[in-house]
């Protein structure tokens, strides 16, 4: 990766080829993506209200909660006909099989509907069949560890039951490709000898929630489904953090939560962690560079309800301290606009560089890993 060096007029964020030293100032760490259907849910749970259909679900601009809904009846029983219209109703049993391509795509799906919706859906519909959200996990887990093997058989899916009272300590932070595997394994394994799926999974962060955990597994999924490869790592954030909506009367406040956090961070120049250049620099150190700091804040306001995207330069020359340079933008409703890094003394730079600018990284692909677009 191309290293990094300081803009001149005041530590602005750029990337180039050559390499200049570093001054740290100052750190402080503060703790701080065919043919799915969906049902609301209230708590996570998997009781069953109507379906939302994937063409009504749409990047919320506004920041209010917005559900749609239809009269569709479910039954309890399940019908086959030719095994490709097979419909099951949630928590039914099954002896239906998913290829990995199928149960990415709904992973994508859930991943979205609960950055939109703040809450997991009751049920995700997978080629006409309703899988309740632990049986989800058993698929979930089940795929992310065939993948890692290399392997592409149809995963069947099992009758998994809910488990009860899911705790959470977990903080936010960054859990690695060999820890989170580990877990999937963790999970197949208590799926496999009860047949209910766990409440909680004791991590590096603390201890994660059913719901979370859920969530989590499948933004894994939705990364390997866009890249083709499994993530180096997965950022985790708390559930409580995650269900809190910015609507429109705090998305103010949310918003100064978040920037008054990213300015404590110091612009400091090729800076990585365990070889990523992400927002796992700025967690563990307290300081990175403007790959690093956009990929925070990405993950933070991706998090918190907030529409918000990862900007680079079409054009920037490599003699220019804007090549590579990286920076975020904001839709609250009334369209793109850059993070106003002034407004919170912000130490990192948005787009000053006069360059065309590009986007690297869409709304909803958390966690942002600025390397796997290929800038």
């Amino acid at each position: 990766m191309n290293l990094r060096e300081f803009i001149g007029h005041g530590g602005g964020k750029i990337k180039s080829k050559s390499i200049m030293a570093v001054i740290l100032l100052s750190a402080i760490i503060l703790p701080f993506s065919a043919g799915t259907a969906f049902a609301t849910t209230t708590n996570g749970t998997s009781n069953q209200t109507n379906p939302i259909t994937s063409h009504n679900l749409t990047n919320v601009t506004n920041l209010t909660k917005t559900t749609t809904t239809t009269t569709t009846t479910t039954t309890k029983t399940i019908t086959a006909t030719n095994g490709t219209s097979t419909v099951k109703a949630a928590g039914s049993p099954a002896s239906v099989s998913f290829t990995s391509k199928q149960i990415n795509t709904a992973a994508t799906s859930v991943t979205n509907f609960v950055q939109t919706n703040h809450r997991l859906p009751n049920y995700v519909t997978i080629s006409n069949t309703e899988v309740t959200m632990p049986q989800f996990l058993q698929l979930i887990t089940a795929n992310l560890l065939d993948i890692n093997k290399g392997l592409t058989t149809p995963i069947t899916i099992k009758t998994v039951q809910s488990p009860s009272d899911p705790p959470e300590t977990v903080e936010n932070g960054n859990i690695l490709e060999s820890n989170y595997l580990s877990l999937a394994q963790s999970v197949q394994k208590t799926i496999n000898s009860t047949g209910t799926a766990p409440n909680s999974l004791n991590t590096s962060l603390g201890i994660l929630n059913f719901q979370n955990t859920i969530y989590t597994f499948s933004k894994i999924l939705n990364f390997q489904s866009t890249n083709q490869r499994l993530p180096n790592y997965v950022s985790v954030t708390p559930w409580t953090t995650i269900t809190t909506t910015a609507t429109a009367s705090n998305v103010q406040s949310v918003l100064n939560a978040i920037g008054s956090a990213e300015a404590k961070f110091a612009d400091v120049q090729g800076v990585t962690y365990n070889g990523l250049d992400d927002a796992s620099v700025l967690i563990h150190y307290g300081y990175g560079d403007c790959w690093a700091d956009s990929s925070w804040l990405y993950n933070q306001l991706n998090a918190a309800g907030i529409q918000a995207r990862i900007m680079g330069y079409a054009n920037a020359p490599a003699s220019s301290v804007w090549y590579l340079h990286a920076w975020v933008q904001i839709n609250i409703g009334n369209g793109w606009v850059d993070w106003n890094y002034a407004e919170y003394n912000s130490q990192h730079h948005g787009n000053g560089g006069g360059y065309t600018p590009k986007v690297l990284i869409d709304p909803g692909k958390a966690p942002a890993e600025i390397a796997s677009t290929g800038y």
